[in-house]
């Protein structure tokens, strides 16, 4: 089976084609506020690289958000018309869960603005802590009281994020509680605070 994974909800523009559960090829680009222009564009390159056609494609996982508010309505858009016109999967996860480590409880982190974080904790596909915004004080706090890696965009922060695989995390979030029932209703998740 063919799966396309998006995301856009960051300073990144991230595809991928995977076949069964090896990734073919992917594009993980800065592309901040560019996204709408490059991501249709990216996705048929792969195509194309990959020749596969846009039937080939028999499920879509997309990060819906927390994030840029613009940028994560992208990849939604674009996964829920293509789920919804080719009646196929489309499964739903946490643009935070991405950025979590292979095995160790993670803070996850995207760029609030203000002194601020969208922040989730995630150990594997264990919620820890649910997606909300923090203070970058409380969330730096949070990290040194409890030993946590953090890991996602913190060049605010002004540290190195901890590893982590976008795309392999995507693939494992694809589970039977992530899969969007109603594609006609589904929406991107914003946080405010």
């Amino acid at each position: 089976m063919i799966t396309l994974l998006l995301d856009s909800s960051s300073h990144h523009l991230s595809v991928a084609l995977v076949k069964g559960d090896k990734i073919l090829s992917f594009i993980d680009e800065k592309a901040f506020q560019t996204q709408s222009e490059l991501m249709v564009q990216r996705i048929y390159e792969l195509l194309v690289r990959e020749k596969v056609t846009p039937a080939d494609v028999k499920r879509l996982i997309v990060a819906y958000g927390p994030g840029s508010f613009t940028g994560v309505r992208i990849a939604v858009t674009i996964a829920k018309v293509w789920a919804y016109a080719e009646d196929i999967e489309l499964y739903a996860v946490s643009s935070l869960s991405v950025y979590r480590h292979e095995t160790k409880p993670t803070i996850c982190v995207l760029d609030a603005r203000r002194d601020r974080s969208f922040v989730g904790v995630y150990e594997q596909n264990n919620i820890i802590l649910p997606d909300k915004i923090l203070q970058n004080s409380e969330l730096l706090e949070l990290a040194e009281r409890e030993g946590y890696l953090i890991s996602g965009e913190t060049k605010h922060l002004g540290i190195e994020p901890s590893k982590y695989n976008r795309f392999e995390n995507m693939l494992k979030s694809a589970t039977i509680e992530n899969r969007v029932k109603d594609i006609a209703a589904f929406k991107p998740v914003y946080l405010k605070g």
